[in-house]
């Protein structure tokens, strides 16, 4: 690949701190994917390995895409990819937790709470959490539901942000933040902040643990500077302190996180606070035509305060007249009915890109709008009258859906507050393709379930999880026998799939913490959540737990759309106050805490300059056809008037104000592009994969959940208890049966038992540990590795990462890889067999050397039952041809095998093509 001359200077630059401006597509992550493999050929002779690299991504997607160019170049340039599992490449809160987890073994037995999984804990322990020790400045005490998001804002200021401890002085949220982070303690939760606090506190206090850190890294690179806030800053200049060489990416004008804490100031200031900056520009756009560059550009340049840089056009793209509209509509109504119209007009319209013409295809364009909660109705509205496939990202609509409304009537039905009557209804309005007796089946089948609450004292046995695929399996639905509309037979049924696969996160959200609630109030208390509440937990850039991407128009925020291009975008509703938005009402942050406690507090809510940069990123997202509307939502009142941003973005010369007759051109039959999001899976969910690879699509690329198992956590707490004694054998502290009395105490975690049935598995644990360290304590100081990462790159742009729980000599010298199992729900024998054999090409990869011997332990039952096998040239061959053709199969959809199988977790809504 040719790079341009800015390009060339920031990949050759590699000692010395570096700070390299990117504008919106110049390429900074071909251009980091390339430094990197320059620093793994120049310097390994000084003894520069993969490990002495860190990458920090803003997302773990960004992460897969970095991860996976850095593959492709290394096999291209150095002829190998050895050694880069040692690499880490991901965001800052998954190195913190490695680092957590790898050196302080207490953390091993944490879980990682999400922001709604965080929210929900708040909740049902209001008074514990420390909730209701504040108040607002008038004396209002906080309140459960209606103020827990307000409480997570002021705990992650506390901890984040840079505090004036004095303005702070004795405030009570102090003793609150005390109370909540003994909850988390007590339940063994580490929400995203902890996991930085405690990762910084830990690089602080432990004069060992920095002394590793400064063997360990000696390249940092971050991505997305300009979205770092002050405690990220801290353990970025903490590492950098420990020798790293530091290269930040970023650009000024994308900073659209500040109500996150994030600072503009921290990307401006960058050179004056690290010593001997060298700072290169990344100017050209390879993304968009001339015109949506220029016109972008303009835009954002009204900004004071900006790096010195001028975004232009590499021409990529051709521009005409036409590509650009800037509209107004007379209703919301009309606006939304024109881009339903524009977008079947753009179908099968004809599209170059990278030497390849296509007609472009529903999912090629997006509708971004600064928030989908309050102007996505009319649109969607459209598109459903249109018949046009629509997919709304994260959670946002995803209750405004007929099939979700239609999963919150089983859980309503349950609680008591809808009558049979109303469930048929709600299920045959979603138009699935069930008939009335299907339905009624199922009915049928929840009176059951209810009536037997009563007869059952295993939590699992009703769980919200197995009453929604139950029900899903009683009813027969099946993702092929979903109507389509003619001419897209995928799209529909993948469509309602990937939002039933939403609605089973949010049930696994909810459960996670309500698991141990009875029945009757657990359902009562779901259905009241979906009713009040679960609509407004989750944030509107919320990931999705899948990865499917149907082929299908995708609407979403502008803050979800950063990272992400299309050929077509239309961002419409560029009405004052909602674009730029107005700020919103309610209880604010400063309204409990002292305003000059927090430095630089003002900033979080925003302001013109944070609202032009975020309109900057939406412009950008275009890589041809940018069409911005604005309608009055009505005749007055707040969102009567259009966007002063209209203004700014007609001053371009490039933008018609009026839709000329579409050209005279013969349309392609459209061909969606190959989907770009990165998958990146771990070694466990690929054994789905062999399993059933449908089982894999309705788990990982939708996101149903199969639902807790009382005994979850007892194979991980024996991993993770050997995992502490390997690692101290390594650093030749040998442990005896005497020891195990300690690791239970620091391991054993089972969140979803019984008090009987954890004491049970207490001693079957003990007896597992003692049996292990008795016949192999001889063996401890021939280990070579522990819990040692692995990673294969199946195909582009997908990523399989492992851990190998052992690797060790033998007393005859051979190299012998261990994988460990318990009984408690083993996976199948084949499969773990073929995942040694994927674990000896890892290590392969990983060192350049083959292992000689691979091995099954069972820790229920010793040594004696082990099953070993021969590591052969032949076979190793033989898997990597499998996992790239597994590598295939997932990256084109490949993924209804009709085959005979034995039941899973998802029999119950398997493809009825499938043999059974």
């Amino acid at each position: 690949m040719q790079y341009t001359e800015r390009q060339q200077q920031a990949i050759d630059h590699l000692d010395g701190n570096l700070q390299v401006i990117a504008c919106a597509g110049s390429g900074k992550t071909q251009v980091l994917a390339q430094r990197i493999v320059n620093i793994l050929s120049t310097k390994a002779a000084e003894g520069i390995t993969p490990a002495n690299i860190v990458a920090f991504t803003f997302t773990e997607k960004a992460a897969g895409e970095l991860k996976d160019r850095i593959h492709r170049l290394c096999r291209e340039q150095l002829g190998r990819d050895v050694g880069l599992a040692e690499m880490f490449v991901g965001t800052i809160h998954g190195f913190s937790l490695d680092l957590l987890q790898t050196y302080l073994f207490r953390f091993l037995k944490y879980s990682v709470l999400s922001e709604v999984q965080q929210r929900l804990l708040i909740d049902r322990y209001c008074i514990q959490c420390g909730l209701r020790d504040l108040a607002t400045h008038d004396g209002k005490r906080l309140e459960r539901w209606k103020d827990s998001k307000l409480y997570m804002k002021i705990l992650s200021l506390v901890r984040e942000a840079q505090i004036d401890e004095a303005a702070l002085g004795d405030h009570p949220v102090r003793q609150a933040l005390a109370k909540y982070t003994a909850l988390l303690h007590e339940h063994r939760y580490l929400d995203y902040s902890m996991i930085l606090t405690e990762a910084v506190g830990a690089l602080m206090a432990d004069a060992g643990l920095r002394q590793k850190m400064a063997e360990r890294v000696k390249y940092l690179i971050v991505d997305e500077y300009q979205d770092v806030n002050p405690l990220q800053e801290a353990l970025i200049r903490l590492l950098h302190g420990l020798g790293a060489q530091l290269c930040v990416v970023g650009d000024d004008d994308q900073t659209i996180y500040q109500w996150n804490g994030s600072d503009i100031a921290n990307i401006v200031g960058f050179a004056d606070r690290y010593p001997g900056v060298t700072r290169v520009a990344l100017a050209e756009n390879f993304r968009s035509s001339e015109g949506v560059v220029e016109s972008a550009r303009q835009v954002v340049e009204r900004n004071d305060g900006r790096l010195e840089k001028r975004m232009q056009s590499a021409g990529t793209q051709a521009f005409q007249h036409g590509d650009l509209l800037c509209l107004k509509f007379d209703s919301p109504a009309s606006e939304a009915q024109w881009i339903a119209r524009k977008i079947q007009e753009m179908r099968g319209m004809p599209f170059t890109e990278n030497g390849e013409t296509r007609g472009l295809s529903w999912s090629d364009c997006a509708i971004l709008l600064r928030s989908v909660k309050n102007s996505a109705g009319p649109v969607l509205d459209a598109l459903r009258e249109a018949g046009i496939p629509y997919v709304v990202k994260g959670m946002a609509g995803l209750f405004d859906t007929a099939e979700a409304q239609a999963a919150c009537a089983v859980f309503h039905y349950l609680a008591g507050i809808t009558t049979a009557a109303a469930l048929e209804q709600a299920w045959q309005q979603a138009d699935l393709g069930l008939t009335l007796v299907q339905i009624r089946q199922g009915i049928t089948w929840l009176d059951a379930e209810k009536a037997d609450w009563p007869n059952r004292w295993q939590k699992s046995t009703y769980s919200l999880q197995g009453t929604y695929t139950g029900f899903l399996a009683a009813v027969e639905l099946r993702e092929d026998a979903i109507p389509h509309q003619e001419g897209d037979e995928r799209a529909r049924g993948e469509i309602v799939f990937y939002n039933l696969g939403k609605f089973s996160q949010v049930i696994t959200d909810y459960e996670t913490i309500h698991f141990h609630t009875k029945p009757d109030d657990l359902y009562t208390s779901f259905s009241g959540y979906l009713i009040h509440n679960a609509p407004d937990y989750y944030p509107e850039g919320w990931e999705d737990a899948g990865f499917a991407q149907p082929d299908a128009v995708q609407v979403m925020t502008v803050h979800r759309a950063k990272g992400t291009e299309f050929p077509v975008v239309f961002l419409p509703n560029l009405v004052k106050n909602r674009f730029p938005a107005k700020g919103q009402g309610g209880r604010k942050w400063s309204s409990v805490l002292p305003e000059a406690a927090v430095v630089g507090g003002h900033r979080l809510n925003g302001g013109e300059a944070d609202e032009r940069r975020l309109l900057y990123v939406a412009l950008t997202r275009a890589k041809k056809y940018l069409y911005c509307t604005w309608a009055p939502e009505a005749a007055k009142g707040m969102f009567a008037r259009k966007s002063p941003f209209l203004r700014e973005i007609t001053a371009s010369a490039y933008v018609l104000t009026r839709e000329p007759a579409p050209p005279a051109i013969e349309k392609l039959p459209p061909r969606p592009r190959q989907a770009q999001s990165e998958i990146l899976l771990t070694f466990s969910e690929l054994k789905y994969f062999y399993e059933c690879p449908y089982q894999f699509k309705l788990r990982f690329m939708y996101g149903f959940n199969p639902g807790f198992h009382e005994k979850l956590g007892f194979g991980k707490s024996l991993h993770d208890a050997l995992a502490e004694v390997h690692h101290k054998a390594l650093d030749g502290e040998y442990l005896d049966a005497r020891a195990v009395p300690q690791l239970l105490d620091t391991h054993l975690h089972l969140p979803y038992a019984w008090q009987q049935l954890r004491d049970d598995m207490r001693v079957q644990a003990d007896r597992a540990l003692r049996r292990y360290l008795d016949e192999n304590s001889h063996l401890l100081d021939k280990i070579e590795y522990a819990e040692k990462s692995i990673e294969l790159k199946l195909a582009d742009g997908v990523v399989v990462h492992g851990r190998i729980d052992l690797i060790r000599r033998t007393d005859t010298q051979q190299i012998i890889i261990i994988d460990f199992k318990s009984t408690e729900r083993a996976q199948e024998e084949d499969v773990t067999s073929r995942q040694l054999h994927i674990y000896a090409l890892g290590y392969q990869q990983l060192t350049g050397h083959s292992a000689d011997l691979i091995e099954i332990y069972n820790l229920d039952q010793g040594a004696g039952t082990a099953q070993r096998e021969l590591v052969e040239e032949p076979l190793l061959r033989e898997t990597e041809a499998l996992v790239v053709a597994t590598g295939r199969d997932i990256r084109d959809n490949r993924l209804c095998r009709v085959a005979h199988c034995s039941g899973c977790d998802m029999q119950g809504i398997c493809r009825s093509d499938i043999g059974q």
